[in-house]
């Protein structure tokens, strides 16, 4: 394969002669990619390190591109023409010059907080593999070659779609530097002088037509193939129909389903309080029956769904509706709630909406039976909207 600046970073394993520069190599490892020059003096020949190349490195790192990596052949070659020393010391790689890389210091911190155990611990899986998602393209970068620059694009890279996971990166990663720094892995932690974005960079108004409903709804009956896809099709129904978070429908056990109701603990919710909801005619049918123990919409093995990002970019194929997400079933159900006279309080506690200011500290009625009222209303129109096979679970 001949050598370009753009195929570097998918070269195959093995050594790649460069057709400009005679001698220099492009050595492709299993952890690292080196460049090499072979030249020879007299009757001998030798090889030398001149660098490392590093995939998704940022400019100003010590990676070495080809520009970069022919500069230095043509330099050393001249040197051995001149019959002057050609290495004065040896290459270091850019790991060892800048100590532990970004995904090293992730991975030592989850041991150590792992050792540690105490407050945080349950949530730790979940902040780690945002933060490895996020900066996936920086992983392999030293440490401390990792800018607040860097940080910033990473951080707007996310908002862009997803303001509010953008933000929950950013308080598991400020945690993750501030031990770093604290170990000396890092010079210090500039994630505390640095902004979350918070969701008002992209405001979601988005409110699904009746149109739109009904061919999402149809098109969760549609050809999934796989165990998660038949429990996502389900799933997105539920939420249809309930107006509830994506995760809290996620992670329901039929053990959470009493006489009808659908029970929230404190510490099953985002608003840290119980919630009851009772469940209409059409969410009851999707739900279906099972163990208390058994997830209502299991996926592969029996767990939580995986992959929603490419169930989803499925549905919209099969649905033909774009640029909507889970979160906007909620506003839409929400919208025709308030369309429908409800009282905003009352849309509020159907979506659990932690109360905000005095309000939440003196209001503290469960409102059960008005919450049970609105959904059914809006299930009734739904139903209306679906048309009459609607009440057809899957």
């Amino acid at each position: 394969m001949k050598l370009s600046a753009a195929a570097l970073p998918s070269m195959p394993e093995g050594d790649h002669q460069d057709h400009v520069i005679p001698g220099l190599i492009f050595r492709v490892g299993k952890k690292r990619r080196t460049w090499t020059l072979r030249y020879r003096i007299g009757d001998k020949y030798s090889r030398d390190t001149l660098g490392y190349f590093i995939p998704n490195a940022p400019a100003e790192s010590e990676s070495m591109g080809l520009a970069e990596a022919r500069a230095k052949a043509r330099e050393m070659l001249g040197r051995v023409e001149a019959g002057v020393p050609t290495v004065e010391e040896k290459t270091p790689h850019p790991k060892e010059s800048g100590g532990k890389t970004v995904g090293d210091v992730a991975d030592l911190y989850e041991k150590a907080r792992i050792k540690k155990g105490g407050k945080g611990t349950k949530t730790l899986p979940e902040a780690l593999r945002t933060i490895r998602r996020v900066l996936k393209d920086y992983l392999n970068l030293p440490a401390k070659q990792f800018s607040k620059a860097d940080l910033r694009k990473a951080r707007d890279k996310v908002a862009k779609n997803a303001p509010q996971m953008s933000d929950r990166f950013m308080s598991y990663f400020g945690t993750c530097w501030k031990w770093a720094a604290q170990e000396d892995h890092v010079d210090y932690n500039f994630v505390s002088d640095t902004l979350k974005v918070g969701p008002g960079l992209v405001k979601r108004e988005r409110v699904l037509s009746p149109d739109e409903l009904k061919a999402i709804w149809d098109a969760c009956d549609g050809p999934f193939e796989s165990t998660n896809g038949v429990a996502y099709g389900r799933m997105v129904r539920f939420l249809m129909v309930m107006g509830q978070r994506k995760m809290e429908a996620g992670k329901l056990r039929y053990g959470d389903l009493i006489d009808g109701r659908w029970k929230q603990t404190e510490k099953q919710n985002k608003s840290g309080r119980e919630h009851w909801l009772a469940l209409p005619p059409l969410a009851l049918e999707l739900v279906g029956e099972g163990k208390a123990n058994e997830l209502v919409f299991a996926g592969e093995k029996a767990g939580v769904i995986g992959n929603f990002s490419q169930l989803k970019a499925e549905l919209d194929k099969l649905s033909g509706v774009k640029g909507w997400r889970h979160h906007d079933l909620r506003r839409t159900a929400s919208t025709h709630l308030q369309e429908q006279g409800v009282p905003p309080h009352v849309i509020d506690a159907v979506l659990n909406h932690a109360i905000q200011g005095v309000g939440g500290h003196y209001m503290h009625g469960a409102l059960n039976k008005v919450k049970s009222e609105a959904l059914a209303a809006w299930e009734g129109e739904l139903a209306a909207i679906l048309g009459k096979d609607a009440r057809k679970a899957q």
